[in-house]
């Protein structure tokens, strides 16, 4: 049984763009204490490190802030990782962490290229590659805070309501529930940033003290000069802070919008995407559970998706992970979707209209149902999803 929270989408002003926030705000509520260490992350999260600092040898950018920039910090961008598994049908996944992990460096420092190695290639044993853009953070906190049980009681994976759409979740290495990146692998946000240091920047922490591998062989130790870890736990803390109290994107108010066409187009909009079935999966809100902090506390997220995985497939198909077959994706959630530039997985796809008409398997059916709508009747779809 699937719950849909349809009742969300009655009203396009609920949000908290109600308290005029802008994108890039933190959370409406916070103490002074919790904005100051929001401050304190935003520092981390937009500083570009040096090879003086532990940048590297290998590494994917110099810090957070330089792929997560567009609008502005915390965002996206058309910056894309490399990665790499090898996937063994039916089911078996291997990170290829003896070959250098899932996520290929494709950048060095001078003392790594003095050596002759300008980037980690893909593994021998790798059977699939794939390209991921940056995603946006903003409202990750409130996804942080959504219960395990919220996201479990939309998980379908015999498809026993026989509606075609199967979501189910995946794991992490220790069995906790995956909710982030495109395939649901990590479980919690001081993860997420947790692997940033050393994955994305080559940059040790005391969770990861050893450097990044070339395809599985040590860096030569004379370009690595920094001891290790060169970052501590406190560095991990504040871009976590940053990340958790970091506002949603505004919704664009329908009370803006002055042309009276335009609106009813958009509340007809509205209602072919449930009408089509886009809300099966985007499922519109979920809620926070208890939290300390009172502005994750029980609060409505509009993220407009299930966090499951569902087959999208063969056309979509790159790497495995965790339980994630290649086909296999995390919903994508179409919060902060007017301020994206590139949409898919990859970033492949350049406007909405091109992602929607490229969605396989389990969403097939919602695709045909857009393909077959009228031509009015797509463009009031595609103007609604515009305001989200």
């Amino acid at each position: 049984m699937r719950f849909l929270f349809i009742g969300s989408l009655i009203l396009l002003t609920t949000y908290s763009c109600s308290k005029k926030l802008k994108i890039g705000d933190p959370l409406w509520g916070l103490s002074r204490e919790e904005r100051e260490r929001f401050e304190r992350g935003r520092e981390i999260f937009e500083k570009d490190f040096s090879t003086e600092e532990g940048l590297g040898p290998l590494f994917n950018s110099p810090g957070c802030g330089f792929c997560h920039a567009e609008p502005l910090t915390g965002g996206g961008s058309g910056i894309s990782e490399v990665h790499a598994t090898r996937f063994a049908p039916p089911d078996s996944c291997d990170p290829l962490f003896r070959e250098g992990g899932p996520v290929i460096q494709q950048n060095a420092t001078p003392l790594l290229k003095e050596k002759g190695i300008v980037k980690e290639g893909i593994p021998p044993s790798a059977t699939g590659q794939g390209l991921r853009s940056t995603p946006p953070v903003f409202g990750f906190g409130l996804i942080d805070g959504i219960p395990e049980e919220v996201i479990l009681a939309n998980e379908d994976p015999e498809d026993q309501d026989e509606d075609g759409i199967s979501g189910r979740a995946n794991r992490f290495l220790d069995g906790r529930l995956g909710r982030f990146g495109r395939k649901a692998f990590l479980p919690d946000l001081f993860l997420f940033n947790a692997g940033a240091f050393p994955i994305d920047q080559g940059i040790t922490t005391p969770l990861q003290p050893v450097e990044e591998t070339v395809n599985g062989i040590p860096v030569p130790p004379e370009t690595d000069p920094l001891p290790e870890p060169e970052v501590q736990l406190d560095a991990i803390k504040a871009v976590t802070d940053f990340t958790r109290f970091l506002a949603p994107p505004p919704r664009l108010s329908i009370k803006l919008i002055q042309d009276s066409f335009e609106k009813k187009d958009i509340l007809k909009g509205r209602k072919i995407f449930e009408k089509i079935g886009c809300a099966n999966c985007h499922i519109p809100s979920m809620k926070t559970g208890p939290s300390e902090t009172k502005a994750l506390h029980q609060k409505t997220v509009y993220l407009f998706s299930d966090l499951l995985l569902h087959d999208m497939g063969s056309g979509l198909k790159d790497v495995c992970l965790g339980l994630a077959t290649p086909s296999e994706f995390r919903t994508e959630m179409l919060m902060g979707l007017r301020f994206k530039k590139q949409f898919l997985h990859d970033g492949d796809a350049k406007t909405i209209q091109d992602a929607i008409e490229r969605h396989g398997g389990e969403g097939s059916a919602s695709r045909k149902e857009f393909q077959n709508l009228k031509e009015r009747d797509q463009k009031s779809l595609l103007k609604f999803l515009e305001t989200l």
